[in-house]
């Protein structure tokens, strides 16, 4: 295990990032704290000051996935967390803390398909957790014992929610309703509830407190609302045709955002619904603060406060994952896996802007180049839904302009040091069955490109100081190559794995399941040594500064018999030219390390991580 360097400060800089759920808990004593979980982080973050700052939570596992993450009303300093299964790292697990994620307990529940969501009774002592094929486990006493699916009559289960001490739940393949009455308590046998018409059928629906919003399609449809868990329902209101509806509950009375592609409208509890705004696409989850005001979710935006739904303040949370990164012309770029973010420099606060956009799937970032002469231009690669795009900024990530897309996979991008309109990518793609791997070419800015197969693909391509235009190209297992003559032909160096190239000064270093450097070329390779510990690692990028060198550790899992697996360590830091490295890692709340760069203007050392935005470390 590796010792952390905590003389190290890194400091959290953003950018904000999606929210999965938020849930606001207030306990009995007066006690106030706020969840929220994001798709791209494994644990979450928590509040106690509505959101001014919020906390990283530290994921119970080393090689963490995590799918859900839910608080406790009567004790909210007690949650429960659910991981996914990670062959040859752990099984499916549901675990607790009850010091607000400083520790964390394993419960005793076998759930080898995995976790899709956790469902608590206000209380905390009823849970019922939900498997991705369906199943149900029920804990009694807040987690301690479990038992799988009694509550459900046998029924598969798509969704689920505690209304009261009643549990409501919608079977896999059903377009209907039940109801287990007590199910905190001595439950009743599910019951159908009865609010469908003829020809009417379910399209969604949503509930909490005590409340149920459910969006019927078919002759006189609408969202139909009970107040009472499923006894009675009002009328249909049929203007609010279609959509989703979100529940949230609250002490002054439960909540209904109605949310279509026409039209947003919030229950004000009283029957009666009044236009608003939302503050993103879709509205995944919103709560009421105690001291007034709501804050919502969007699953792609982040996190929002407002107190009339027309106006939205973003106060958090820090949970992108960060996949590339770039020191512009005055600003930092932060590649995640739906767009880019970007801050002026010096970096002010969380709060970044997305000047093309934000998407929630098909805008995954991949890699970025900055040329050294002119650090206003910048190229980025991404994947959009099946294709890929290469893409050129004049303006340091202002606006963009389209240098290519094609069906297949692009990964590094590299600019000709002495020529911008020359440009290399990484790509690879499947041509009447036979894989076609190797980079692509342009001369002209992105006019047109030339294809070299070279059979492999590459992760990295650094520039040769040497030669302009030589390039090292990394291709993981395949080891590392260069080229001579911008990629039409290519020589092999080592099969040592590379996944990342670093030229410093005359010595030439690869990173992958070791770092190596060579004096010579890449004639020959040594192995450097790596303090701290004898954990294996995975380096995935470099960067350097006045003579000292970092490289960033990731989390990987790679199936297979056995699976490749290792935990990410940080960011390790050499200070002989990459001889010997040492732990940088101090202040990080995640090792996951997928990114890095150095703004030398500043100077500062970015480092983008899985699930956990950018950090800055002052050089």
């Amino acid at each position: 295990m590796s010792t952390r360097t905590e003389a190290v400060r890194w400091e959290s800089v953003g950018p904000y990032s999606s929210a999965a759920t938020v849930e606001c808990l207030s306990g009995p004593a007066g006690d106030r704290l706020i969840l929220v979980s994001s798709p791209a982080t494994a644990g979450g973050f928590w509040s106690e000051n509505s959101g001014d700052t919020w906390q990283p939570i530290k994921p119970p596992t080393r090689y963490p996935v995590g799918t859900c993450l839910v608080g406790n009303h009567a004790n909210p300093r007690r949650w429960w967390l659910s991981t996914t299964a990670l062959s040859g790292a752990h099984e499916s697990g549901i675990f607790r803390t009850d010091d607000k994620g400083a520790s964390w307990e394993r419960l005793d529940v076998d759930v080898p398909e995995g976790i899709q969501s956790i469902s608590a009774h206000r209380k905390g002592q009823v849970l019922v957790a939900l498997t991705a094929t369906g199943d149900t486990y029920v804990s009694r006493d807040g987690g301690d014992t479990w038992k799988a699916g009694d509550l459900t009559g046998g029924r598969a289960v798509s969704k689920l929610a505690f209304l009261g001490n009643d549990l409501i739940f919608q079977p896999q393949q059903e377009a209907v309703l039940y109801a287990v009455r007590d199910a905190a308590g001595e439950p009743q046998s599910p019951a159908l509830l009865e609010f469908l018409k003829n020809e009417q059928t379910l399209f969604s629906w949503d509930g909490a407190g005590h409340t149920i919003g459910a969006v019927v399609l078919g002759p006189g449809g609408g969202l139909v609302i009970s107040r009472d868990a499923g006894d009675t329902w009002a009328d249909p209101l049929q203007d609010l045709y279609g959509g989703t509806a979100v529940v949230s509950a609250a002490r002054e009375g439960d909540q209904i955002l109605y949310q279509s592609t026409e039209v947003t409208q919030l229950d004000t509890g009283e029957g009666s619904f009044r236009k608003v705004q939302r503050p993103g696409d879709t509205v995944a989850g919103f709560c009421p603060l105690p001291e007034g005001g709501w804050l919502a979710a969007d699953s792609v935006h982040g996190l929002y406060s407002t107190t009339d739904w027309m106006n939205f303040k973003r106060v958090g949370v820090p949970a992108s994952f960060v996949t590339a990164l770039a020191a512009a012309e005055g600003a930092v770029l932060a590649g995640t896996e739906a767009g880019v973010l970007r801050a002026p420099v010096p970096v002010a606060g969380p709060d970044w802007e997305s000047p093309d956009g934000l998407f929630a799937s098909g805008n995954h970032i991949v890699d970025m180049d900055v040329w050294a002469d002119n650090r206003a231009l910048v190229w980025r690669t991404r994947r959009i839904g099946l294709k890929c795009a290469a893409e050129r900024s004049l303006d340091a990530g202002l606006t963009w302009q389209e240098g290519g897309s094609w069906p297949d996979a692009i990964f590094a991008v590299h600019i000709h040091p002495q020529d911008p309109d020359r440009v290399m990518l990484g790509f690879g793609y499947m041509r009447d069955g036979v894989e076609v791997l190797g980079v692509r070419t342009t001369n002209d800015g992105g006019v047109s490109w030339t294809e070299h197969d070279h059979g492999r693909f590459y992760l990295d391509l650094v520039a040769d100081p040497g030669n302009p235009d030589g390039v090292w190209m990394a291709s993981y297992t395949n080891g590392l190559y260069y080229s001579g003559d911008f990629g039409e032909t290519w020589e092999a160096k080592t099969a040592d794995e590379a996944s990342a190239v670093l030229v410093a000064s005359s010595r030439l270093l690869i990173g992958g399941e070791a770092i190596r450097y060579s004096d010579d070329g890449g004639a020959t390779f040594h192995a450097a040594r790596i303090e701290d510990g004898d954990d294996p690692v995975r380096v995935v990028a470099f960067a350097q500064h006045d003579g000292v060198l970092f490289a960033a550790t990731a989390s990987v899992w790679y199936p297979g018999d056995p699976a490749v697996i290792t935990a990410g360590r940080g960011v390790l830091r050499s200070r002989d030219n990459g001889r010997t490295w040492h732990d940088a890692s101090g202040g990080l709340p995640l090792l996951d390390v997928r990114a890095l760069t150095v703004d030398p203007a500043e100077p500062c050392l970015y480092a983008g991580l899985r699930g956990g935005s950018v950090h800055r470390l002052t050089l």
